[in-house]
């Protein structure tokens, strides 16, 4: 998820967090533009302890942590803050004398000269504040902005951003007058009290309170600005002298009370977690709690719960470093990691180009001209230092576009889908040493079953079908890839965490990237962890995305192959019955697929040789059939010149049907016209045949009906055929037709308009049919409408 695409309100809220310290920052640098050139005493008070403030009180002999017993000879035991500002001197050189406590008891007097602040006093009390604030306020704001909106930036991002404020609010002092600045100071304490709490509930994994009671931050932050009120009023009011102590240590209580939740729940999960991923994370974020916040509590509490400073109270905060970095370590992990290249490249080009520098001095001071000299070859030299630069912290990354090449090279090879998932499955090896890794497509997507290639492991076939699983699922509905420590921390995978991991065993895999065409997940690219044990980083991940791609490419290929294959076929197929101009109508509309069996209204065709037995019992086989191919050809041309369609040649006899496949309106009209064509082409081949003494003559037959028309048979031997009575009646006609004798019947004549001539052949008496059949002669077309193709 990018921040862009964050809520309205998401987007307020980081806002407002990260505006929480910079108008810490402004009241800051507000408060110094105010006091720099004014009087200063040289020293501030934390209750009723004195930290020096200058370099000179320093000289003086102020340590801070001291106890203050005296301000000026005035006691200050049991006196408010307010009181005690009454008893500073802040004339231009006068003095301050303090008696104070030492730490092993001692009693002695500080004498302190008021002079006016400079930024320089400023910077030696304050610089170090505001460079810690920053840093952890960075911190926050980088590690959200790589993993916006997630649980644990969120905590992060409201830890450090109240770090930070706690940090310049310390900056004001805690006797400033504006009261404001000291509000903001306070909250910005009830706030660490608070954003410590959030952290323990988000880190090392989010506590399942927070996913069942997300308000509950709600109740943390509450508690936290109910604390600050408490000092606030304790601290900076007189009337509420009696909350100065119970809120002076409430802060400091709570603070130890959320220090204690974290660091027993890490411990647990260091020592208990049942996933190892969650129990690393534990250890590793107990060792910064340990080093970075139990440091700061014990001392926050002895200050502020028992009154007993130990160190400067501007030097305990310094301590969170080690907590802050490993929380940005867990939450932007990955992207740490990915930096690693960058910072080897900066380094290395920063030491080359120093040296160069340095050598280009001594040039210049011995022979300006040799810089000149030294550029020439450095021209040449520095494209291939460039290269080995890159090869040298990840020589194999240097290698990518090559492997790439070659992966594609293959897929582009292959020949079937399951070469290409092989390619695909070899290329985590080839490019990033995975040790294992799995490739599939989903069923569906290149027919009903799923296509699986496995390299390092076994193919993964189970009791359930991949799609099935609720990782896939996942990764189908995000469309993007999917980590195994991602499952294992990120809340919201929280309800589906098991059945995530007993895929990941299935697949041998920590990672599992999508393979998607079109906006569609279609299968998946499962990776084992590598051989060197390091994580898969963002050029690795560029990588095999590029070479997933590859491979739908060349997947759409191989179908777009066997369609084509397909294609051919089907159209060899159709061409045994259909003309061309029928043929493209047909694939136009999906081809052969589309034919399915249907009940229509056809007109049927029969045509039937006389004298055929007669003349294939008298002359050599070889002479039949070359007599049919010659007879064959000719009437091949009518049937497609008028758009039929023939269902069969019989030795001697064929059937050809109009209007199907395709729509023909004057389908009638066009089997006459045919059946007309082929007569008039029976004279020349009658005459042919009679130079070679055979008496051959052909009679046909029409006939219009409905019938059911689509393939019989079986795959590799099938024929379209028209079944019905409509073709028992056209065969009957054709075989009672004498020679160059077209039958029709009455339907027929009656489609027929009147240019066509047509005379009664009576009643004729067929084999088949119980009542006698009408039927007509057709001697002439007339003066016809044109056919339509």
């Amino acid at each position: 998820m990018r921040f862009r695409d964050g809520t309205i309100r998401q987007q307020a809220l980081f806002a407002a967090l990260v505006g929480s310290y910079l108008v810490g920052l402004l009241i800051a640098v507000d408060d110094k533009l105010e006091r720099v050139g004014q009087p200063d005493a040289g020293w501030m008070l934390d209750g009723y302890h004195a930290y020096p403030m200058r370099w000179d009180a320093v000289v003086d002999g102020l340590v801070g942590g001291e106890r203050v017993l005296q301000i000026n000879g005035n006691e200050l035991q049991g006196k408010s803050p307010r009181m005690v500002r009454q008893y500073q001197r802040m004339a231009i050189d006068e003095v301050n004398v303090l008696r104070v406590q030492r730490p092993g008891g001692a009693v002695g007097e500080v004498s302190i000269r008021v002079r006016p602040l400079t930024w320089k006093d400023v910077f030696f009390a304050e610089g170090s504040h505001v460079a810690l604030g920053t840093l952890f306020v960075a911190v926050g704001v980088g590690s959200f902005l790589l993993r916006p909106y997630a649980a644990g930036s969120w905590a992060l991002l409201a830890l450090c951003c109240s770090i930070g404020g706690v940090l310049i609010g310390q900056l004001l002092g805690v006797g400033a007058e504006n009261w404001g600045r000291a509000l903001y100071f306070r909250l910005m304490v009830g706030f660490v009290c608070s954003a410590s709490f959030h952290t323990g509930l988000a880190f090392p994994v989010i506590h399942p309170l927070l996913l069942r009671r997300p308000r509950i931050v709600l109740l943390v932050y509450g508690a936290g600005a109910a604390v600050a009120v408490l000092q606030f009023l304790g601290w900076y009011t007189d009337w509420a002298g009696p909350l100065r102590h119970f809120g002076g240590g409430l802060d400091a209580s709570l603070l130890l009370i959320a220090g204690l939740f974290f660091i027993g729940r890490c411990s647990l999960l260091a020592l208990r977690a049942p996933d190892p991923l969650i129990a690393q994370r534990g250890r590793i974020v107990l060792v910064g709690v340990l080093f970075g916040v139990t440091p700061l509590v014990i001392l926050n509490f002895m200050r502020g719960a028992l009154d007993l400073p130990v160190i400067d109270v501007r030097l305990e905060s310094w301590s969170l470093t080690a907590l802050l970095g490993v929380l940005g370590y867990l939450t932007v992990r990955h992207d740490l990691l990915n930096a690693r290249i960058a910072v080897r490249r900066a380094v290395l080009y920063g030491v080359v180009v120093g040296v160069l520098t340095l050598l280009a001095i001594l040039l210049v001071a011995v022979r300006p001209y040799a810089v000149a000299a030294l550029l020439l070859p450095l021209l040449y030299w520095w494209p291939r230092f460039d290269g080995r630069l890159n090869a040298w912290p990840y020589p194999k990354r240097v290698r990518f576009p090559d492997i790439i090449r070659a992966i594609g090279n293959e897929m582009s090879a292959s020949a079937t889908v399951e070469a290409v998932l092989a390619v695909l499955a070899q290329a985590p090896e080839r490019l990033c040493d995975a040790r294992s890794s799995v490739a599939f497509l989903l069923p569906g997507v290149v027919g009903p079953e799923e296509h699986i290639s496995a390299v390092g492991v076994s193919v993964p076939r189970g009791e359930r079908c991949l799609a099935d699983e609720a990782l896939v699922q996942l990764m189908i509905t995000t469309r993007r890839e999917i980590r195994r420590d991602h499952i294992a921390v990120e809340p919201q995978y929280a309800k589906i965490q098991q059945e995530c991991y007993a895929c990941f065993d299935r697949l041998r895999a920590d990672l599992l990237l999508p393979v998607v065409r079109d906006t569609r997940v279609i299968g998946g690219l499962a990776i084992g962890p590598r051989i060197t044990g390091d994580v898969y980083e963002v050029p690795e991940l560029d990588a095999l995305s590029t070479v997933v791609q590859q491979a739908v490419q060349a997947i759409i290929r191989v179908e777009a192959t066997e369609r084509l294959r397909r294609r051919e076929i089907e159209f060899a197929d159709l061409k045994r019955f259909f003309p061309p101009q029928i043929i493209d109508q047909v694939m136009a509309k999906g081809g052969a697929a589309e034919l399915r069996s249907q009940r229509k209204l056809v007109t049927v065709f029969f045509a039937d040789l006389r004298g055929f037995t007669s003349f294939s019992d008298s002359v050599e086989p070889e002479e039949v059939m070359a007599t049919l191919a010659e007879y064959h050809t000719a009437m091949g041309r009518r049937i497609a010149e008028f758009a039929g369609t023939l269902e069969r040649f019989a030795g001697d006899g064929f059937m050809v049907f109009f209007n199907d496949p395709v729509d023909q309106p004057d389908h009638v009209e066009r089997a006459v016209r045919m059946a007309l064509a082929m007569r008039t082409d029976m004279p020349r081949l009658r005459d042919a045949w009679l130079r070679k003494g055979y008496r051959i003559d052909v009679g046909m037959g029409i006939h219009s009906g409905y019938a059911t028309c689509g393939f019989v048979g079986y795959e590799g031997r099938r024929d379209y055929a028209v079944i019905g009575n409509v073709t028992n009646l056209a065969a009957r006609l054709s075989g009672a037709a004498a020679g160059g004798e077209i039958l029709i019947t009455a339907r027929v004549r009656g489609e027929l308009h009147d240019g066509y001539v047509t005379e009664p052949a009576g009643e004729l008496d067929l084999k088949g049919f119980h009542q006698p059949q009408p039927a007509f002669r057709v001697l002439d077309a007339g003066h016809p409408r044109r056919a339509t193709a």
